[in-house]
């Protein structure tokens, strides 16, 4: 198996949160793309799901590791960026073969069932907004993608799930921006009964950061179709399964939103100085 098992990675990340068990009850992974200085989008994507689905995901995704095609070597792991580039383990892959191998990996998450869950912001239009004291109390579009998708998080599981728990895990890239928040919110207990944990871990060691490295690059691909196009955006035939169907949610806060968040934080600004 390529990665750390689930269980193990757990238990030494959220051993506070589990009593005896895999995972307490849900859990939930999630991976950036777009955080590069010249690109028009920040996203974070990840799925949310119970132990018994990450079970059955953990034995599926190593499974296709070990042997993706007929003729492949096994994959230390599954990125989407070097599959569609076809680079690295994706050298020797066929443009065919490339599409043929997203999809495989792409229907494990969908025959499982996991819930989609991601956010996107235009950063051009949140760096000429957000700007001076603001930005310094507010952070970046990085931060506004956590919350927004912690948020999300939590919705799904009082709608879905009410009174169950949830660990929440991101990609370990993104620790030295969204530490900070992640402790903000598991200082909120009584706000957020049902977050038990939130940490970081690395993609090429934690299986489902990889399912969640796939949701995070169509994320943001998909946002850019949107720019161009609201009403007809041209996104990739993979992502379409995800965004037609009930389990996926996601938000992408262009323009027009972001120019709502500054007198909000004004506001708030200035309600802390007097």
């Amino acid at each position: 198996m390529s990665g750390i098992p689930i269980a193990e990675w757990a238990r030494a990340m959220f051993g506070r949160a589990m009593h005896g068990r895999m995972i307490l009850v849900l859990s939930a992974y999630f991976d950036d793309s777009g955080t590069h200085a010249a690109s028009p989008y920040v996203v974070l994507g990840g799925l949310l799901g119970t132990e018994e689905q990450w079970a059955a995901f953990e034995v599926e995704w190593a499974k296709l590791l070990a042997s993706p095609l007929p003729g492949k070597t096994k994959l230390s792991q599954f990125h989407l960026s070097p599959c569609r580039a076809g680079k690295g383990e994706f050298r020797g892959y066929s443009l065919v073969e490339r599409d043929h191998i997203t999809h495989l990996f792409r229907s494990i998450i969908l025959g499982i069932g996991l819930v989609t869950i991601a956010a996107a912001v235009d950063k051009k239009a949140w760096d000429e907004l957000i700007v001076g004291e603001i930005a310094e109390q507010i952070g970046g579009p990085e931060e506004l993608c956590f919350v927004k998708c912690v948020d999300l998080v939590i919705n799904t599981i009082r709608l879905r799930k009410p009174s169950e728990r949830v660990v929440i895990a991101f990609d370990q890239g993104t620790k030295a921006k969204l530490e900070m928040w992640a402790r903000f919110y598991l200082a909120q207990s009584e706000k957020y009964p049902e977050l038990a944990g939130l940490g970081f871990g690395k993609v090429s060691e934690v299986l489902p950061l990889q399912g969640a490295d796939l949701i995070a690059l169509e994320t943001y691909q998909f946002s850019q179709a949107w720019a161009k196009n609201r009403d007809e955006p041209e996104y990739n035939p993979h992502f379409k399964d995800f965004i037609k169907r009930e389990l996926s949610t996601g938000l992408i806060f262009e323009r027009e939103q972001i120019e709502e968040i500054v007198p909000r934080a004004r506001r708030e600004q200035a309600e802390i100085i007097s």
